[in-house]
């Protein structure tokens, strides 16, 4: 009888150590889907910024090769400017 009786106890307290090891993985595997999915949602901005850049430079590659289109590429790429233009300078940074 007395081994019946501490084979339940035995019992009882494995059971309770499982239900405690099952409950800390679940607990641990939610915090690491709620990481992963802010993760996802950070990447997935990221690659919509990467997308809309594509589409800006598909759109610079499907504009004609004109006289217009050389000297918007001159001022956006190599930073110049028309002879007769007044440039500012200033120590304000855009952003």
């Amino acid at each position: 009888m007395f081994e019946t009786i501490t084979d339940n106890i035995f019992f009882k307290i494995m059971m309770a150590m499982v239900a405690v090891f099952c409950i800390m993985t679940l607990l641990s595997s939610n915090a690491e889907r709620d990481e992963l999915r802010a993760k996802q949602e950070k990447l997935e901005e990221v690659i919509a910024g990467y997308n809309e850049e594509i589409l800006s430079l598909e759109n610079d590659l499907e504009a004609p090769f004109d006289d217009a289109y050389v000297m918007k590429v001159a001022r956006k790429k190599l930073n110049m400017r028309m002879p007769d233009e007044i440039v500012y300078y200033t120590n304000i940074s855009e952003k």
